[in-house]
């Protein structure tokens, strides 16, 4: 496992806290700051997405036009970049889910 993405697993994890009770004053208090938190985390989210691609296509460059890189570091970031792209869809595709099983729902 490459040591940078244990790094940044362990900071993603580190980011994961338990759900703080509702104030007295209302949910419109609240949802203010966490609409905020949710868009830097999804924000970052896509960015480290986007940076391990550059990375990976930064390495396949070079490989290509025959610099010294190791195959097996451009390898293992084409794969590394191909994972967190199907990750990021995955957990898309089950927020989604969510949301329409919400829609669903009757009041």
């Amino acid at each position: 496992m490459d040591l940078n993405f244990a790094k940044s697993l362990s900071s993603g994890l580190a980011l994961v806290r338990p759900l703080e009770p509702l104030s007295p004053g209302g949910i419109g208090s609240q949802a203010a700051g966490s609409g905020n938190e949710f868009q830097t985390l999804l924000s970052g989210a896509i960015d480290n997405i986007k940076s391990t691609q550059t990375v990976a296509d930064n390495q396949i460059s070079s490989f290509l036009n025959g610099e010294q890189v190791d195959i097996h570091q451009v390898a293992t970031s084409v794969q590394k970049a191909g994972l967190t792209f199907e990750l990021a869809i995955e957990v898309r595709n089950k927020m989604m889910q969510a949301y329409q099983e919400v829609m669903r729902m009757q009041i």
